[in-house]
């Protein structure tokens, strides 16, 4: 693995590339065109969905570092926790981007529902090349593995390289799982656009692969609970899953997950679920 992908020179000085750094900047590349894409046809106000990317970005980095510290300080204490080396909770990009999504969809008069809906396969997209970046990195690693698909990672920057073991490569797993849930909300035909609805099934499928992942991994920063029967992932994932089947059969205190479908501009309703952009020129 390679977590420095290479060296650069500016100035005299040299400096490393991390392959985890380009691999998160290539997602938050792919995302931002595939949001803004659906954007476009859905005929929303392209520069109102470029700043409302802008706070779902800036979020979901406050968030996932947020998390992080608050996991760590409950290991570790606060003053550990805030002069360590911080990483990244990717649960809390998750739901601190969807408050920002909530927040500019707010400020620039977009529709939410309809937004976090046409999000799902850029944010599973993304995600999967972020994973990318975990392995090549030697992150978020799994157990010691001698089967099929191990991988031993000796890159003396990777802290997976200790002890240099075979392990299961848990990061491709998840990428594959992420790129499957991607082509599938992208080609599966939505029964009903606008309400929210489908972001959260992208979620709770997410959560429910995440839960069983999660055993395959090793690495300690993760954190656990319950003297260590969960993982804080297996956590998160396990509440909103409650909270989710919860709404979706009968619980009227929980009925986020069974609003109203928004308004939506009548061409576009046609056209999403028929998959034609040119619908408009017949």
């Amino acid at each position: 693995m390679h977590p420095v992908l290479t060296q650069i020179t500016l100035f005299g000085v040299s400096r490393p590339i991390g392959t985890y750094g380009l691999c998160l900047t290539a997602a938050i590349g792919l995302g931002s065109f595939l949001m803004l894409r659906a954007g476009r046809r859905a005929e929303l106000d392209l520069g109102a969905v470029i700043a409302t990317l802008a706070l779902v970005v800036a979020s979901g980095f406050i968030g996932t570092t947020a998390l992080f510290i608050a996991v760590e300080a409950v290991r570790r204490g606060w003053r550990w926790a805030l002069f360590q080396q911080i990483g990244m909770v990717f649960f809390g990009a998750l739901f601190a981007g969807a408050a920002g999504l909530w927040a500019g969809c707010r400020l620039f008069h977009l529709p939410f529902g309809l937004l976090a809906d046409l999000s799902v396969p850029a944010v599973a997209a993304a995600h999967a090349i972020g994973r990318l970046g975990c392995f090549f990195g030697g992150c978020c690693y799994g157990r010691e593995w001698h089967g099929p698909f191990a991988v031993a990672f000796t890159h003396p920057l990777a802290p997976a390289a200790y002890p240099p073991i075979m392990r299961h490569p848990v990061q491709l797993y998840e990428s594959a799982c992420l790129l499957v849930l991607a082509l599938a909300f992208a080609l599966i035909p939505p029964k009903r656009m606008g309400s929210g609805s489908r972001f959260s099934s992208y979620v709770a499928a997410y959560c429910a692969c995440r839960i069983v992942l999660e055993t395959f991994r090793a690495d300690a920063d993760r954190g656990m609970v319950f003297e260590g029967w969960l993982t804080t992932s297996q956590l998160i994932g396990s509440v909103y899953l409650l909270i989710y089947f919860g709404a979706r059969y009968g619980i009227k205190s929980l009925d986020f997950f069974r609003r109203r479908p928004s308004r939506l501009p009548s061409r576009f309703a046609c056209e999403y679920i028929a998959g034609d952009d040119d619908r408009e020129a017949r």
